[in-house]
């Protein structure tokens, strides 16, 4: 791992100056050839092959953008075939001007070009590309000028069309170099998204985020705590306002005693899966968001999506969208259970039309003349608490907070549990109480999300991240050698197939130990070696200066691990004398079974069938395995991982198991042998059975 960030800003800094120089000397404006003013750079390969075989006669494009925006969007996941034919025909039509060639709306035309010029969230407008996600952080970015500016370091006009812009993309600051040559259709008006005033700052941002993933189209669909973060580097986490469901191992249903000769008996247990709703506390989410807005955090919230039934047409009478990001401007309690959010869609227009819209006979003059609900012709609107849980699915928080320390440090996530030397740990030492947020990312699928065929490319497979803490113990080794082995389970990330997890504690002083994981691509990447390994970004946040090193863990780090969290957190069933299992189910995108022989002398032989499960993928590499745990040890007898994020999973699963005086697995399996799948360097770091 390596600590990120000075060096590149400073390198980057210079390149800046360096090209402003020549482009000064040679009297030329720059052209920046890593992004060109060509196709390859609004679509990805797979669009642009798609696109030289549509026939050459092309619709009407005298749409407005705001007409466009609505018609349907690149990669917009609620595109028909037409309006996706629509839009790549206008792309393909697009010429790439500065600037001063750029047509403007007519009450833009008395002002000259500027980066910024007093700017706030209604300047920004979206274009054709579906990135509400990230145009809807921005807006909230814009409420705050000292933040804006350290995205858009480029700050006023730079004659050589020279821009450096800086975020952070998957966890890493990085400072992007680009033109201002800008996307526009044949009658010179802006395909992307524009700022009133003739102000710069939201397309050329769109730009540079558009160049980090590869092209426009990659900025397609997602969610504001993508953009959030990127735009911040601060800690983010969603709000979740509606009731989960998850499927959660049952109570055994079944339970047999089958005679086995000398071997003893055998019990099986059967499991399956059983959706389990989650009921949501909001009061408790209200006190959230309003102690959110008092922090200064910003906010943005996801109209009809996760758990939520669509009715297209029921959003459509209401003035919203569904699967569609907006800004959350305000949060005011009232009183008199007067619970009131401020919302903005990044369209610009289209708002909302029931109670407490602008025109709703709820208002009184003195709450009119206090909150001024007169925003809609720029998207801006008021609703009631109890709307927005109906009609949104979540609400995503950006903690920026002054004053806190940051670091950020770089790793790789092995697909083999035995290779640690690539799977270090992070020694964290507190010297006072103090707040931590962590956050864990991977690699975006943005950049090669399509292959030409237009399948998801494996090497951008997303994995199930997670972060667990522990308290730090010193082992010794003779006199002066020593190592660090993990201790009692502090706290824990949920597990998730998502670009990044977080979790957020308040640690005394001491020293902890930070631990990243990834499973569920051990048996589903063809990587061949630690150059391929997927890497990942932790970030640490803390209101207090703590001490961060690295350090090697001993080869089965992971095992004990997964057992220290599914004993800490994991449901509990005596098995039989001697056997309790512990099943890891609540946040962890799938199931983790532990099991532990507590007996002195007998082994216990497990089978364990998860044949019937859907959408899941097994740490062994198999569904079925057969084990052998000797007296006095534990065993992680598998991980099931969730395996494509957006699709739902499901578990059924069913133990048997068995004493025996001696060890191996006797006829549930070959002669001299333990575990089936064999244990190997993929999975021997995780179910290796481990000493109690």
């Amino acid at each position: 791992m390596n600590g990120l960030g000075l060096e590149e800003e400073a390198t980057a800094r210079k390149l800046w100056l360096d090209i402003v120089e020549f482009c000064k000397s040679n009297e030329i404006e720059f052209v920046d050839d890593s992004f060109p003013p060509a196709l390859t750079s609004l679509l990805f390969s797979s669009q642009i092959a798609k696109l030289e075989l549509l026939p050459n006669d092309s619709p009407n494009q005298n749409a407005s953008n705001e007409e466009r925006a609505v018609e349907g969007n690149i990669l917009d996941t609620n595109r028909t075939e037409l309006e996706e034919e629509k839009t790549l025909r206008l792309l393909k039509k697009a010429t790439w001007l500065r600037p001063r060639q750029i047509r403007t709306r007519s009450s833009d035309q008395r002002y000259e070009w500027s980066v910024f010029r007093n700017p706030r969230p209604s300047d920004i407008s979206q274009g054709i590309s579906g990135n509400c996600w990230f145009l809807s952080a921005l807006a909230v970015l814009a409420e705050r000028p000292d933040l804006l500016r350290k995205v858009m370091l480029t700050r006023e006009i730079c004659p050589q069309g020279a821009y450096q812009v800086r975020l952070c993309k998957d966890g890493r600051w990085q400072t992007i170099l680009i033109d201002h040559l800008l996307p526009c259709d044949q009658y010179r008006n802006l395909l992307f998204s524009p700022a009133k005033k003739k102000q710069l700052w939201v397309p050329l941002i769109e730009k540079a985020l558009a160049k980090a993933h590869g092209c426009y189209a990659a900025l397609a669909s997602g969610r504001s705590i993508e953009g959030l973060a990127t735009l911040t580097g601060a800690p983010c986490e969603t709000i979740t306002l509606q009731p989960n469901v998850t499927c959660t191992s049952t109570s055994p249903s079944t339970s047999e005693s089958v005679a086995n000769g000398n071997q003893g008996s055998s019990i099986s247990e059967q499991f399956g899966d059983r959706p389990e709703q989650l009921a949501i506390d909001q009061d408790l989410i209200w006190a959230q968001l309003l102690s959110s807005r008092s922090a200064g955090f910003l906010m943005g919230a996801s109209c009809g999506g996760g758990n939520l039934q669509i009715d297209e047409t029921e959003y459509a009478r209401v003035g919203l969208r569904p699967r569609h990001a907006y800004s959350v401007m305000d949060v005011r309690d009232e009183g008199n259970q007067l619970r009131l959010v401020k919302l903005r869609n990044p369209w610009g227009h289209f708002s909302w039309k029931g109670d407490w819209s602008d025109d709703s006979p709820l208002w009184t003059n003195e709450l009119r003349a206090m909150l001024m609900p007169r925003g809609a012709d720029e998207g801006v609107f008021w609703m009631c608490f109890e709307d927005v849980i109906k009609y949104f699915d979540s609400i995503d928080v950006c903690k920026i907070r002054d004053g806190w320390n940051e670091f950020r440090l770089e790793g790789l996530l092995p697909n083999k549990s035995t290779d640690t030397k690539n799977l270090p740990f992070v020694i964290l030492t507190v010297n006072e109480t103090a707040e931590i947020d962590l956050s864990l990312f991977q690699s975006s699928r943005r950049d090669t999300l399509y292959n030409i065929d237009q399948t998801i490319s494996p090497k951008v497979q997303q994995l199930d991240l997670c972060i667990m803490i522990f308290r730090s113990v010193v082992v010794k080794h003779g006199k002066s050698k020593e190592s660090y082995e993990i201790g009692s389970l502090i706290d824990h990330s949920q597990r998730q197939v998502r670009n990044f997890v977080g979790c957020s504690l308040l640690l005394e002083p001491g020293e902890y130990i930070i631990l990243c994981s990834a499973f569920n691509h051990w048996q589903t990447t063809s990587i061949q070696n630690s150059i391929e390994y997927p890497k990942f970004v932790l970030s640490i946040h803390s209101s207090k200066l703590p001490f961060v090193e690295t350090s090697i863990p001993n080869s089965y780090i992971l095992a004990d691990a997964v057992t220290k969290l599914a004993m800490a957190k994991g449901q509990k069933h005596h098995a039989r004398e001697g056997l309790t299992a512990y099943y890891l189910t609540q946040g962890w995108s799938g199931l983790a079974i532990v099991l532990e022989n507590r007996s002195e002398s007998y082994y216990i032989q497990v089978v364990c069938d998860c044949s019937r499960s859907m959408n899941i993928v097994s740490s062994r590499g198999e569904l079925k395995t057969v084990d052998c745990i000797p007296p006095l040890h534990s065993l992680v007898v598998i991980v099931l991982t969730q395996l494509e994020g957006s699709v739902g999973f499901s578990i059924a699963h069913k133990l048997t198991h068995r004493v025996s005086a001696v060890s191996g697995l006797h006829n549930w399996g070959p002669s001299k042998t333990n575990h089936v799948p064999p244990l190997d360097s993929v999975t021997a770091g995780l179910h290796t059975p481990r000493p109690l």
